[in-house]
């Protein structure tokens, strides 16, 4: 099975202290839905480095819940999952769990995320402060900063909210894209002044999305017999 070069994205997530972490928590709108498989709590498989829930200091013995506000510290990595769904948080990341006795959803304020979704009738959605990502059962990989974003589908289908634009993006394995302020200044209105690029895959590894999969009982679709 070939897997990518894993070369670190030219750009390092946004320094964020937990106090601005509030603060942007507030700021970002709510627009997705999570399906009933996802439970109000969630298992820590693997935790690295100073990892903050809500401000306080995580272990591996630490519940996540909805409505609950995750950092990662720069030198830390976290592993969960809810319900049918798994993810590993990179150092640097600040991720919300938007609801409140059962997740309704997932803002990615900044950093990065991997994650192995299970199928679902409704789409969920990842928002951040440059485009919103649809999946159906599918896994991704999203490294936010507040005026750029790089979006990998790994398998499965999306759906790329770019302003007004939206992009549907199938793959069978990796397909990545970075959004970035149009230098050209020819960005049409419904992108927002946004640029959509091809681009490499990196950061992350097949066998992170193996890892991922046989936590909730599965494979990734690039290993599953024909």
């Amino acid at each position: 099975m070939k897997d990518h070069l894993q070369n670190k994205p030219s750009f390092a997530p946004t320094s964020i202290s937990r106090r601005r972490f509030m603060q942007a928590a507030l700021a970002v709108p709510v627009l997705l839905t999570l399906s009933g498989r996802a439970f109000a709590s969630a298992n820590i498989h693997q935790l690295r480095g100073e990892v903050f829930i809500n401000n306080r200091p995580a272990s591996l013995g630490s519940r996540i819940s909805a409505g609950n506000k995750i950092v990662v510290s720069h030198d830390g990595e976290l592993v969960f999952s809810i319900g049918g769904d798994a993810f590993l948080l990179r150092g640097g990341t600040a991720l919300e769990l938007v609801g409140s006795s059962v997740i309704s959803g997932l803002r990615l304020l900044t950093g990065s995320l991997l994650g192995a979704f299970d199928k679902r009738k409704k789409p969920a959605h990842i928002v951040t402060s440059v485009a919103t990502i649809g999946i159906r059962g599918t896994a991704v990989y999203v490294s936010a900063e507040p005026h750029r974003l790089y979006t990998c589908t790994c398998y499965g289908e999306t759906d790329l909210r770019i302003g007004r634009h939206r992009q549907q993006i199938n793959a069978n394995y990796h397909t990545a894209h970075e959004i970035v302020k149009d230098p050209t200044g020819k960005a049409s209105d419904k992108m927002a002044g946004m640029a959509l690029n091809s681009m490499d895959v990196i950061d992350h590894t097949d066998d992170e999305l193996r890892m991922l999969e046989s936590l909730v009982g599965r494979v990734p679709a690039f290993d599953r017999q024909p």
